[in-house]
């Protein structure tokens, strides 16, 4: 399957249930500032609590993502301004992009610019 855009619309229905789907799984995150700069890993294989679009709140308009141990051992990294959200689902499927582990690729107006969620398979 090829890369597919998640329009905003869809946002926070998608990510309660790719949360459902994929909680426990080992998440990679990964912050892009420069794209001729190495990438910058804010998580690095850590269990996934879950990924929320922030509609109301002190977080309106935020993406947020939690993964780690347990309660007081996770992360919380917050993606401000998103503008766009890419899946590229590499599970098994015939793509004419290769891709090991499935992606979610965030971009933003704020820094980072980028941000990848790489998940591996099971």
């Amino acid at each position: 399957m090829p890369t597919r855009e998640i329009i905003r619309s869809e946002w926070k229905a998608y990510f309660d249930e790719f949360s459902r789907a994929r909680a426990g799984e080992r998440v990679t995150v990964e912050l892009i500032h420069d794209p001729q700069t190495d990438p910058q890993f804010t998580l690095h294989r850590q269990p996934l609590v879950g990924i929320s679009f922030e509609e109301k709140g002190s977080g309106e308009g935020q993406i947020e993502i939690i993964a780690g141990g347990e309660t007081s051992d996770s992360l919380t990294h917050a993606i401000t301004h998103p503008v766009h959200v890419y899946h590229k689902n590499a599970r098994g499927l015939i793509s004419d992009e290769v891709n090991v582990d499935e992606v979610l690729e965030i971009t933003s107006t704020d820094d980072p610019r980028i941000t990848f969620l790489r998940f591996e398979p099971a």
